[in-house]
């Protein structure tokens, strides 16, 4: 199975790096659905944007001395893009309202989930060929 490690679950996938990603995700949602909570003011969204891009060079630089296939990018390509609808649904359904215009009727929104899933598919596609 995809997800499945020998001797692992799905959360042996998600490294530090990974989980910092998803919290800072989650908070810059609740920023965005819902900007009146008092949570809003205890990290900033600058704060917040930096540490993701910081992660993201970091994981750049550091590429060559990881041991991650393109499984385990797919992997976390598929949690990562159901993760962030999963957050639009609940937000939605908990009352709020995207002040940036995150929503599923937007274009824009909708192009980049298609672009994400046309380089799942790729990369599935890859990964099926290199198990053969």
């Amino acid at each position: 199975m995809l997800f499945y490690k020998k001797g692992g679950h799905l959360i042996k996938l998600l490294k530090p790096w990974n989980i910092i990603v998803l919290i800072a995700f989650t908070l810059l949602f609740i920023y965005d659905y819902f900007p009146n909570v008092p949570l809003t003011g205890t990290v900033s969204n600058r704060v917040l944007i930096i540490l993701i891009i910081g992660v993201f060079l970091l994981s750049l630089m550091f590429k060559k001395f990881n041991k991650t296939n393109n499984k385990e990018i797919l992997a976390w390509q598929i949690i990562m893009t159901l993760y962030i609808i999963f957050l639009m649904g609940l937000f939605t359904i908990l009352g709020g309202q995207s002040s940036a215009g995150i929503a599923f009727n937007n274009a824009f929104f909708l192009g980049v989930l298609l672009l994400s899933l046309f380089d799942m598919y790729s990369l599935w596609k890859k990964v099926k060929m290199s198990e053969a």
